[in-house]
């Protein structure tokens, strides 16, 4: 007895360490993989809703569980506790179902966690569902029952006698795998197996920056950016997202060596999936309404099943703002019926940041016939001047392109005809170039220049051309960069 005890000690004790081992990994290194899985799936508590599961077929039961839990990742801490228990139980269902067949404790054991941590494996993926777990622990718990009550012989007594009736165990076995396997086939289907790799660093950076903008932690999405050797396009994205609501687009625009407006994006088959599901957040900002709708239904398009519930409320905030009645009742309708976005749902029409919003909307009776960026936010700024968001990412577009003529251009609209003078380091220094170029007369210096550092500091580079003590100015960018890709 007590070298049983001993044993389930030792089961126990190896099987929490495992457990917490996993949670800290995926809680504390890997979290933000859990935010991007529940954005990307929509779990209503409807009747209707619950019935398409069973429309589905085999794996109904799975696939339902799966999404159901998955739409509590979206709280902190519920994503690698759920995962966590998940595997666990994996693994126990796994040690269980060979120890009852027979096999030693610690072997079982042993074959149940590498079962569990091959598993932890396939979930480093941010496109592998929690209902593929699911349906291989459904499949473990059956082939527990199995070996518990299927393997096991069968005695009996005759005339005092004991007689161990072999042919009982054959014939249990036949009953109860008659009995259970289609039942497991209809209830969790074929287990799902994902890809055996390590850690996607690169795509969980990329995440923590886009999950970090969407909960509206800003300064957490510049400490992330700045503090990174490895910045990719979609990080800094969000980076200069943030910069632009805060007014300080012009002034941060070349801290970093390959800056990333997403005004070059458009949406096309070769598109990347990161940007179609992002580029939704930068005509938000921007202001254009129609073409965030356009780009948060695509997102939903080409999510798994077309369910995206990060989209879907994006789509309810356009409706809100573009004073869309019906669209407003049908997007918020959907969002009443989900747990985590109810309350939300409720209280978004009274939300003062959607009234403010609809100042900055797109009142041009046009009909685009691209995503042409530069043409959205001219009609953004012909429709209200004061959007300095909008304003700012077109000045800044041009001067990524080294089209001084078109930055003179959209400055002399939108800035200097309207009495609005705008004296950034970045602008006074495109503008010299500009002047430069022009030949222009002393009169249109005094007019455009109105910083004499800038002036100074600008004879000091007309002697040094490309040195790269200058880095950092408009100067050395239009010398030295390479424009960005507009493809």
């Amino acid at each position: 007895m007590a070298r049983q005890r001993r044993g389930t000690f030792i089961v126990v004790s190896v099987l929490t360490l495992w457990s917490v081992a996993c949670f800290c990994f995926f809680q504390f290194c890997y979290p933000y993989h859990f935010f991007y899985k529940e954005q990307n799936q929509l779990f209503l508590m409807t009747s209707d809703w619950l019935r398409t599961y069973f429309d589905d077929g085999c794996g109904w039961l799975a696939n339902m569980g799966g999404e159901f839990l998955t739409q509590f990742y979206y709280y902190l801490y519920a994503g690698a506790t759920i995962l966590t228990l998940c595997l666990t139980a994996l693994a126990v269902t796994t040690h269980l179902a060979l120890k009852w067949a027979g096999v030693n404790r610690y072997v079982s054991l042993a074959i149940g966690l590498i079962v569990a941590t091959v598993e932890a494996v396939f979930h480093l993926h941010y496109k592998f569902p929690l209902s593929g777990t699911l349906s291989l622990l459904g499949w473990m718990a059956v082939v527990c029952l199995f070996s518990r009550y299927g393997v096991r012989g069968t005695r009996c007594e005759v005339r005092g006698a004991r007689y161990e009736v072999r042919g009982a165990r054959l014939a249990a076995r036949i009953i109860i795998g008659v009995l259970l396997l289609p039942l497991a086939v209809w209830l969790f289907g074929a287990p799902t197996l994902g890809k055996i790799a390590g850690p996607d660093w690169y795509a969980e950076r990329q995440l923590s920056v886009d999950c970090e903008y969407y909960f509206g932690n800003w300064n957490k999405v510049e400490r992330l950016v700045e503090q990174d050797n490895e910045r990719t396009p979609e990080m800094l994205f969000y980076y200069y997202l943030v910069q632009a609501q805060r007014g300080k687009l012009p002034d941060q625009l070349l801290h970093f060596d390959h800056p990333e407006l997403g005004t070059f994006y458009t949406i096309g088959p070769e598109t990347p999936m990161f940007i179609i599901k992002s580029m939704n957040e930068l005509y938000w900002t921007l202001g254009d309404m129609t073409y965030t709708e356009r780009a948060a239904m695509l997102g939903n398009v080409f999510s798994p099943n077309n369910r995206n519930v990060r989209m879907i409320k994006r789509l309810a905030e356009c409706s809100i703002v573009s004073g869309d009645s019906a669209a407003t009742r049908k997007y918020l309708g959907v969002l009443e019926h989900t747990l985590a976005f109810r309350q939300w749902a409720k209280n978004a029409p009274q939300n003062q940041l959607y009234t403010e919003k609809m100042q900055f909307v797109n009142r041009k009776d046009t009909i685009s016939l691209g995503d042409n960026a530069h043409n959205i936010m001219m009609q953004l700024l012909d429709s209200n001047p004061d959007n300095t968001v909008a304003l700012d990412y077109i000045l800044c577009s041009n001067l990524l392109l080294k089209d001084v003529q078109n930055f003179k251009r959209d400055y002399d609209r939108y800035c200097t005809d309207l009495g609005r003078t705008r004296l950034n380091t970045l602008y006074q220094e495109a503008l010299c170039i500009w002047l430069a170029a022009s030949h222009a007369p002393q009169e249109d210096w005094e007019k455009y220049i109105k910083r004499q550092d800038v002036m100074h500091r600008f004879a000091e580079y007309n002697e040094q051309r490309g040195h790269p003590k200058y880095k950092g100015t408009y100067w050395y960018y239009y010398d030295k960069a390479k424009k960005p890709n507009t493809q």
